[in-house]
This record gives C-alpha cells, structure tokens and sequence, in this order.
C-alpha cells in the first residue's frame, strides 16, 4: 500500500477539496515507470478532486502478475486483454460524465492510443524520475509483485510523451504532496487550453 493510501474505496467518490477547484472533471491517466509514483499521486488526485481513481496494476491477470513477479517483462500480447480493461474503466467513467484517475504505466504510444480508443480523450500525467531513485523507491517498497530488476526493461520500453499527445510531464519529487500540487496545476491550467 503506498505511503499516503486511505481505506477508502477507489471507486469512491469523495468531496472536491479547496485546491481543486476551478477544474472541470475530465478522465487523467497517471503514467510512467514502476517506481515514478503513480498510484501515490493518483490517490492523492482523489484525495483533492473526489473523482474515483483505479489502480492498473490490479486490471493485471494473475498469469501476468506471476510472470512480472518471477522478473519476466511482459510483452505486447500480455497487455492487449489488461489495456481492454483499462480502457473499459475509462470508458464506464466517461458514460457517468464524471471525471476520472487511473493509474497505468502506458509506457509506450500503441498503449496510451488503445487508452484514447473510441473518443476517449483522457489527459496523460507523465511522472519521471532518475533511474537511481526509482530503483531505491521499487527496492524499499513492500508487498507488490513488480520487483527492481524489471526496471530496466521498463525504461528502455518507456516512449515520452509525443507533442501531439494531451498530456504534461512532471518530475516525481521525493514528497509526493509536491507531485501531487505539480499535477493539480496542470490540471488548471489543461482547463483554461
């Protein structure tokens, strides 16, 4: 469980905290490597804009789950039913009008376009991290089935955030409330775009 994780229920919904508002709901996918802080900060956006947030990690087949924890990468094909899901808890968001937070890898452009799949125009929180401390971060972390050594494959799978992509990249800085006021901003400031 990361550092800031509350008892409640990611699905839900929670009342919009003073430093959200003024931003409209909208559907954010919370992205990067093992490690760059993703279900923290996710978490953390629930905590301030109240909309229900989903983990990506537990869309994971318990195969997939397995293989990552035995230090075997997963390929393009262990994904495709994993990003169907995600993509169907976007999806089920969207139906509601409501906005949304899900925290998923995406690491590469082919994954992050089955996540915009049928309109869906969600905006992409980028988190990145040097890799030494990402490593620290994924070797102190407890009770999750990604370990350290699966790193380096997923930096060197990582595609950035191309210019046409709605999305922003953060740094992941050592206090996650920092991180978290980062993505707030961004947030204001994709509303006024």
């Amino acid at each position: 469980m990361p550092q800031n994780a509350s008892t409640t229920p990611p699905d839900h919904s929670l009342p919009t905290q003073p430093a959200a508002w003024g931003i409209a709901p909208r559907l954010v996918v919370v992205m990067g490597v093992a490690g760059a802080g993703k279900t923290t900060v996710a978490e953390g956006l629930h905590n301030e804009l109240g909309w229900p947030w989903q983990d990506a990690d537990a869309l994971h087949s318990s195969e997939s789950r397995a293989l990552m924890a035995a230090g075997s990468p997963l390929g393009d094909t262990h994904r495709v039913d994993w990003l169907t899901r995600c993509h169907a808890w976007l999806a089920e968001q969207a139906r509601h009008g409501q906005g949304a937070i899900l925290a998923c890898s995406a690491l590469r452009r082919v994954y992050r376009d089955r996540l915009r799949a049928g309109g869906l125009r969600p905006l992409f929180i980028a988190l990145e991290a040097d890799p030494v401390s990402l490593k620290h971060r994924l070797e102190s972390r407890s009770g999750h089935f990604m370990p350290a050594s699966l790193l380096p494959s997923q930096l060197a799978a990582l595609e950035p955030l191309a210019p046409d992509e709605d999305g922003v990249t953060l740094q992941s800085l050592t206090q996650p409330a920092e991180t978290i006021a980062m993505a707030l901003h961004a947030l204001k400031a994709a509303n006024g775009a």
